[in-house]
Order: structure tokens, then sequence, then C-alpha cells
């Protein structure tokens, strides 16, 4: 009798709903155009993403900030999907990276162009003519390089029959595996840099659990489902990759101890070899500017911050090693700079807020050392001493180094006191030059233009200027003239003079006088 009962009210509700889909079908109650936009309004709030390397994208800039790490230039294409299965917007997500990596210390510059449309050429008409253009140095290539889908997956299922409902449940996990490789390279010259790669993986995890309930009623049948679905996105993943990779790369490039904002502990004995082959490649004066630099910051160090060694850094080398369980040697070694590495990591704040920044207690050390960027040096040469003397039809070629990175001008003023801009040139079109590398002007062993001697009895001069920021974009227009041609000055002391004039004492010039005999 109750059963009987209950399929007639089944069959009388399932009789009305249907006479009310039938006149709402026929009536006038279908749903109004104009409330459509209502209907799609999202219902949860926009929220700020966070990712998983937030603190570490903040941990950098201090570091960089800490080191003096500023205004590097650098580009890049995108970061391509070559597995053809995730469209993402991997070339703003690395932008944001590099961004969020620059808030305080200006360490990076994005310079937004894509390196594969431009060529050289091309490039070397825009340096040096048009002040707000700044040619990058560096450029990131790279690519979502694999995605495996399902390389791991299990599921487990129980069901239970009765003679009038079924019941079942379900639970399943699907594991893939996504990757994404990033290089450096230089833009002028299309080398990807050795040793700055980076290259990552991660799991991204799918797991869901369901349930099923099913019964028959007379002859008609019912059924519901629920399914409760847990996944990660790829998207995401390849966010946190690209963010992690980026890390890692201009970590290398700016030689800064990036696995410690990775929350890596500095005795791993992977990243005390990586800090091994940089230290080993630093040239003396290098490493004595690097010494004075941490020293200073640690506030036992107060001299200037050059490359030469003098009794106060030894003496601030041997108490820095002393207080802190080192061998007091005196030395500048492997020890000594491993150590001030892990310092500055340990002094970058994740924090961004100004607030943490001035709790620093080595603040006023920084403050009472002058910048590296004000002792920036340049030398330059011929190969026949400091006053060199050439003959008719002979050419010139200028060799110019600078003590640390920055930025490099030479000019040319010939016997009739006319002056040119030789470096940077449509051939050599990025003022950028690397510490202690040196610089030839014209380049290579065929160059693409020469400076030949054409006068007798003349006196002629090179002057080099060099400067930690690119002071040359903000020059006059009438200096901003093409490469290799006449400017409209009396002589180099009015473009020396020009270039103070926008960097004061951080202006370095080196001029090298010629004569030209018979």
């Amino acid at each position: 009798m109750y059963t009987h009962g209950f399929k007639g009210r089944r069959r009388g509700l399932a009789v009305a709903g249907l006479l009310c889909f039938l006149a709402a079908a026929f009536s006038g109650c279908q749903p109004l155009p104009e409330t459509a936009h209502v209907a799609v309004e999202p219902r949860t709030a926009p929220v700020r993403t966070i990712t998983s390397f937030n603190e570490a994208l903040h941990c950098m800039d201090g570091m960089f900030l800490a080191q003096g790490k500023k205004d590097v230039f650098i580009t890049s294409a995108g970061i391509p999907d070559a597995t053809g299965m995730i469209a993402a917007g991997t070339k703003e997500m690395l932008i944001t990276a590099i961004a969020t990596m620059s808030e305080r210390s200006g360490a990076f510059r994005f310079v937004d162009f894509d390196p594969t449309q431009l060529d050289v050429e091309i490039l070397s008409e825009l340096v040096g003519m048009r002040p707000e253009f700044v040619a990058p140095s560096y450029y990131i290539r790279g690519a979502i390089t694999q995605l495996d889908s399902g390389v791991l997956g299990s599921s487990e299922s129980a069901g239970l029959s009765l003679p009038y409902a079924d019941l079942a449940i379900s639970r399943e996990q699907v594991v893939s595996v996504m990757s994404v490789d990033l290089n450096l390279g230089k833009l002028v010259t299309r080398q990807i840099l050795p040793g700055m790669s980076a290259s990552n993986s991660i799991a991204v995890i799918r797991s869901g659990k369901g349930g099923d309930v099913g019964g028959l009623i007379g002859k008609a049948g019912v059924s519901l489902s629920i399914q409760l679905d847990r996944s990660e996105g790829f998207h995401q993943a390849v966010r946190n990759l690209i963010e992690l990779s980026t890390i890692e790369a201009l970590g290398k490039l700016t030689r800064v101890p990036y696995w410690q904002c990775l929350q890596i502990d500095q005795t791993n004995p992977t990243y005390r070899t990586e800090a091994r082959a940089w230290f080993d490649t630093m040239g003396e004066a290098e490493r004595v500017r690097f010494a004075k630099a941490g020293l200073a910051r640690a506030g036992y160090y107060g001299g200037p911050v050059t490359d030469e060694a003098d009794p106060a850094l030894r003496d601030g080398v041997a108490r820095y090693q002393a207080e802190h369980d080192l061998v007091p040697n005196g030395r500048l070694d492997f020890d000594l700079y491993y150590r001030l590495l892990a310092a500055d990591s340990r002094n970058a704040a994740p924090n961004p807020a100004p607030v943490a920044a001035a709790s620093v207690p080595v603040t006023p050390a920084v403050a009472e050392a002058p910048p590296p960027a004000e002792t920036l040096g340049v030398e330059i040469g011929t190969g026949r001493g400091d006053h060199p003397q050439f003959q008719v039809n002979e050419a010139l070629v200028v060799e110019a180094r600078t003590n640390q990175d920055g930025f490099l001008y030479c000019y040319y003023q010939d016997g009739d006191g006319a002056v040119a801009r030789i470096f940077p040139n449509r051939f050599q079109p990025d003022a950028f030059v690397q510490a202690n590398r040196k610089i030839e002007i014209p380049p290579g062993p065929k160059p693409p233009f020469a400076i030949r001697f054409d006068r007798a009895r003349v006196k002629e001069a090179v002057s080099c200027i060099a400067s930690p920021l690119e002071f040359g974009l903000k020059l006059p227009d009438r200096l901003k003239a093409q490469d290799l041609a006449p400017l409209p000055v009396r002589n180099l002391d009015e473009v020396v003079e020009s270039f103070r004039r926008i960097g004061g004492n951080r202006i370095s010039e080196r001029r090298l006088p010629i004569e030209v005999i018979q």
C-alpha cells in the first residue's frame, strides 16, 4: 500500500511538472533579453595573483638592491609552447616576474620589442639617435618544452546493488609533468651565454572523488550524480615554472646567490660548486671590488670601493674572518667570497615595504661608502704606448676596457679638429660593455670600416667616456648625429663637458693623444 501510494504521488508530480513546462513554453513567461547581463555576472570577486614564488621574487629584489645591481636592459620574444597543448600569456608572466624583481632595486629594465623581428642593422639606426630608446644588452628565449599527460594514474571504485537502489563511489588521481627551459643570450651577437640556462619541471596533479546513486521507480529511471574535482591548473603551473626559471637565470647572470631566495641551504654542494665557478672566473680587481662592497655593507670597511687593495681592506678582511669562524689570513679567498654572498642574501628583505628596508642594521655603512658606480674607470690604447705615432695611410684601431660593467662612448678628433663618434656605431650598436672585456674599434680581423690618417705632421686624439648609467641617451640632440660623421662641436672637451653636465662625477674619461708623422 505504501509503495503504491508513492508511485501515485510521483506520477502526479511528473504530470504537474509537464503541464508547467508546456504552460511556460506557450505563454509569455520566456526570460527577458535585457536581464541577460545579470545572469552572467561573476559571483566570485577577483583576487590578486599570488604564486609560490612571490616572496622569492621580492627577496631577489632586495638582494639586487644590496649588491648594487642596476639598469640591466633585457628583452624577450616570449616563451612559446613547443608542445602545442597549452596556450598561455607567457611573455606577460615573464615581464611581471622581472618587474617584481626590480621594484626597489631597478636591477632589470624590460625593453618591449621582439629581437626576432629586428636585425642588428635596424637596431643600430635607433641607438644614439632616439633618446627614448635604450638597446637591451641581453634577451631571454625559451619554451614550454614538455607536457606528459597522465604519466601516473590511479583509480578506486566500489559499488553496492540493492533490489530497489544502486550505490557507487569512486576516487581517481592523474599526474602530468610539465617542463620549461629558459636561456640568456647577448642581443647583438645572438650568442647564447653558457651557464645561464634554467630548466625546471613540475608535476600537475588532478584528483577527484565521486558518488553515484540510482533507484528504480516504477518504469521510470531516476539517477543522481555527485562529482567533486580538484585540479591544479596547467596555466598556474606555467606561471610558477616561469617565475622559478627567471629567478634562476637572472640570478646566474648577475651572480647573486639566488638559491637563498628559494630557501635552499647555503651548504648545498650543487650551488656551492656554482659559486666556486663564479669566484674562479673573477679577476683580481673584481674580487677586490666585491670584497670592499660586501665588507662595507657589513660594517667592516669604510674606505672607497675601488679595485685596488689597501691596508684598510686587509684589516677589514681579517676582522671579518675572525668574527665569522673563518681562517683570519687576510686573503680574498673563496670562503670569504661565499660567506659575503650569504650575508647579502640574509640582508635582502623579502618585504618591499620601506620600513623593512630601513631596519637593516648595515644601512649606515652603505650610506658612508661611495657606490661602486662612481669609481668606474676606462683604459684605452692602440698597442703603441701612451703617445702612439702613426704614418700616413695607416689605420687606427682603438682598444678600450672598463673596470666595471657600464656604458662606453668613444670619440675621434682629426687634425682639423673635426669630432666624430666611433663607438657605439652601426656595427657595434650596444654601448653597454662588460667589466675588463676588451673592445676593439673597429671590430674584428676584417674591420667593416677604417679610420686612416691622410695628413702628416698633425696631432689627433681619441677620447673614451665611461658611465654606470646610459647617460648618452640624455645628450643634446646635436650630439646624437650619425656615427662616424662630424659633430657640430669645436673639440673633444665640449663633448666631455656635455657628459659631465649630465652624470657629474660618475663620468670617467680617458684621452689618448695621437701624432701622425711622415
